[in-house]
């Protein structure tokens, strides 16, 4: 039983880190940055002014999002600079003062340059989703946290109550499909390793006290009638108890 309470420590600690990881992350736009830069110069060209120029980039700019465009010089123009709520048009030199502010506003950041002297930079917001999954994972991960510190505080003392047990199976279970891959395979090793394995009843008569039968597929074998098609989704038992169902298709006999 220290075993087992030390690989939940490990499992809690790996689940922790990483649904904090995720949803410390900030995300990623919805659009390629730099393809939107681009796009900005090729609308910015087509204007004959400085306040075209705005008002074309504007046009094709991702919702929140800003841009900051140079246009060259032309015939010993002078330099200027022309700006609205989200696009600053500067003519003749890149202003650091405006791009730097650009960035300052957070988001993801692209540019484009063209070898006539055209170029753009653009933040656009990234998307990011609500955090549910990393924040039920960091929930979990806190309860196997606290859950296998009592017991290593216990030593070799008496192991926690099987109902205690199937709360953090269950939970871990509903979290696993969830967690990328390899975070998964661990998931799954570091039950086995406290005596919970897997159950796939493939081909196994029906037991209702046992199994979720989630579908029905016919037969016109009359020897797989009530038996198990697929396993939809697994189950975990610990021991001989079945902590969670797996859910099933079984086959019913076929309607002549």
């Amino acid at each position: 039983m220290y075993r087992t309470a030390i690989a939940l420590v490990v499992l809690g600690a790996l689940i922790t880190f990483t649904a904090l990881a995720l949803v410390l992350s900030p995300g990623a736009p919805a659009v390629d940055v730099r393809e939107v830069a681009v796009g900005a110069v090729d609308s910015a060209r087509r204007a004959t002014d400085p306040v075209g120029i705005a008002d074309e980039v504007a046009a094709v700019l991702p919702a929140g999002a800003r841009a900051v465009v140079v246009r060259p010089a032309r015939n010993n123009e002078p330099p200027s600079r022309t700006a609205t709520p989200r696009v600053a048009v500067l003519v003749g030199e890149v202003d650091q003062a405006a791009v730097g502010l650009l960035v300052a506003g957070g988001g993801m950041v692209g540019a484009h340059a063209t070898p006539d002297g055209w170029w753009a930079s653009v933040a656009v917001p990234a998307t990011v989703p609500p955090p549910t999954a990393p924040a039920l994972a960091l929930l979990v991960g806190a309860v196997l946290l606290g859950a296998a510190a009592t017991g290593v505080n216990r030593g070799h003392a008496a192991p926690p109550s099987s109902r205690q047990k199937d709360v953090l199976v269950r939970g871990l279970t509903d979290l696993m499909p969830k967690l990328p891959e390899g975070l998964g395979w661990q998931a799954e090793n570091l039950l086995a390793a406290a005596g919970v394995r897997l159950v796939v009843p493939d081909g196994r008569p029906v037991d209702p006290h046992r199994h979720h039968v989630v579908g029905t597929e016919p037969t016109d074998d009359e020897d797989a009638v009530d038996t198990v098609a697929r396993t939809v989704r697994p189950g975990y038992a610990d021991g001989e108890r079945i902590v969670v169902c797996p859910s099933v298709v079984a086959y019913v006999r076929e309607q002549g």
